[in-house]
């Protein structure tokens, strides 16, 4: 009887032990969840009215959006938290101030227009030129890019009557005279690609696919890249235009490029090869030459 009831005892202990635990983990369960939806959070919110099509970086500039902790319990679906997320964008929506930003609230101006020529920056206008490949870099111009547009440059008539002549030079050893074609001219500098073809940079979203199935990657949109669109001041367009004929031929540039005069060559000098020298300046030569050589002469 007596071991019947130290059984009986040891599982009444047991039990309440195990109710003591489960309750203690509910109660720790329920205070971090309490502590987690109390806990404060910096969220963009509208500090003042906005007007819908308000330009973001604005609105952050004037303080008109700032920063705020806000409870993450009172926080309404992808609120935003960096002003960076905002940045470029427009306000879709009138706000009255005291609103938490969510990422729906701002978009990019094009999305908001519907208008590509929102795009475009003040004072610009948007023109089309045709190249073939091997005059567009091959291909690798992408919209964002800056480019220098060079053209056929006017000459003094030929002999022949023509009007233009092409660049000539006389042999030093034999004294006979060799031609090349007709000479370019930097016609513009560092304008900035909006497009190539019909593609204005804008990513192409990944097709749904079923769930746990691997993603498809993104289709490439179809491009041709023939057609190069660019921004220019609405004054110079004419001048563009004007160089339809005149053998287009396009340069890509790094990001840091600037603008400096490139006067034109109307007589053929000396090529770098024939002086025995590399076509970069000196003070670049080093980080031209290859790992372990000893500059772009070899030497």
């Amino acid at each position: 009887m007596s071991s019947r009831r130290t059984l009986i005892l040891i599982g009444a202990i047991v039990i309440g032990g195990l109710a003591a635990f489960l309750t203690m983990n509910y109660v720790k369960g329920v205070e971090s969840e309490s502590a987690d939806k109390n806990q404060m959070v910096t969220v963009l919110v509208a500090a003042g009215p906005v007007a819908k099509g308000s330009s973001a970086d604005e609105a952050l500039a004037s303080q008109s959006i700032r920063t705020a902790e806000r409870r993450r319990s009172e926080l309404p679906a992808s609120a935003v938290v960096r002003p960076e997320d905002i940045s470029g964008q427009v306000a879709a929506v009138d706000f009255g101030g005291g609103e938490v930003i969510t990422s729906m609230m701002f978009l990019p101006v094009q999305e908001l227009t519907g208008s590509k020529g929102s795009s475009i920056d003040a004072g610009n206008v948007a023109i089309t030129i045709m190249v073939e490949p091997d005059a567009g870099v091959a291909g690798l111009i992408q919209p964002g890019d800056s480019i220098n547009i060079m053209a056929l440059g006017p000459v003094a008539p030929g002999t022949d009557g023509s009007p233009t002549a092409p660049l000539s030079k006389v042999s030093a050893d034999a004294g006979s005279p060799w031609s090349l074609g007709q000479p370019y001219v930097y016609a513009f500098q560092d304008v900035k690609v909006l497009g190539v073809g019909k593609n204005l940079g804008t990513p192409v979203a990944a097709p749904a696919t079923a769930p746990g199935a691997e993603p498809a990657p993104a289709a490439a949109p179809a491009t041709d890249t023939n057609l190069i669109t660019v921004q220019i001041p609405a004054d110079q367009a004419p001048l563009l235009i004007s160089l339809r004929g005149a053998g287009l031929y396009l340069t890509l540039n790094r990001p840091d490029y600037e603008a400096a005069p490139i006067p034109f060559v109307s007589s053929l000098p000396s090529f770098s090869g024939e002086e025995g020298r590399s076509p970069y300046p000196a003070a670049s030569a080093e980080a031209v030459a290859p790992a372990g050589s000893a500059g772009a002469t070899g030497q």
